[in-house]
């Protein structure tokens, strides 16, 4: 049940822009959709939204409207769209990775985990792998798990994986010799 004030709440300057904005790009199914004024979890979503992140949604229905979808984006997905790429920033950031000239950390994970991969694929598939390897990224940030820095004492273009720096580290400390839970084990079958 709404109570007075949500009810009376009115829409922003700046609300009142966006959901303009987005009328005028789909018009009579965004009214079908939103109604003709701003209201509830639009209201929220709107006085969120900055100017970069508007341009981009913006982008994002404009894409949409390309590939012949008519429907404006449900609240849910506006929400989602304000943070991922579309489809020109993805391309870009895709040639970036691909050139090895990243611009920031999720592309430069990218490059260093998922670059091998990449350029192996098939041009048909390389986009939608590529947001996939994208949206990855951004997750493990939101997570604080995105790392992309390169294991100290090994050149960026050694051929030696952390595999091969694991059992150096381990010939170091036992020589050639085996674990002694593998040599026992190895001791009782024979």
């Amino acid at each position: 049940m709404q109570t007075d004030a949500e009810t009376e709440r009115q829409p922003s300057d700046w609300c009142n822009y966006i959901f303009g904005t987005l009328l005028s790009i789909y018009e009579s199914t965004w009214i079908k959709s939103y109604g003709r004024r701003p209201t509830g979890r639009f209201l929220d979503f709107a006085d969120s939204l900055t100017e970069s992140e508007l341009m981009r949604v913006i982008q994002h229905c404009r894409e949409r409207l390309q590939a012949g979808e008519k429907w404006p984006p449900i609240m849910g997905e506006l929400a989602l769209l304000k943070s991922q790429l579309t489809e020109s920033e993805s391309l870009e950031a895709m040639n970036r990775v691909v050139s090895k000239t990243p611009k920031n950390q999720i592309e430069k994970w990218i490059m260093q985990n998922k670059g091998y991969e990449l350029r192996r694929l098939p041009q048909s598939i390389i986009v939608k792998r590529f947001k996939e390897f994208y949206r990855e990224a951004m997750s493990l940030q939101e997570k604080g798990k995105l790392v992309t820095e390169v294991p100290k004492g090994l050149p960026s273009q050694s051929v030696k994986n952390l595999v091969d720096l694991k059992r150096e580290e381990y010939e170091s400390q036992h020589g050639k010799q085996l674990d002694p839970r593998i040599q026992a084990i190895l001791d009782r079958k024979s």
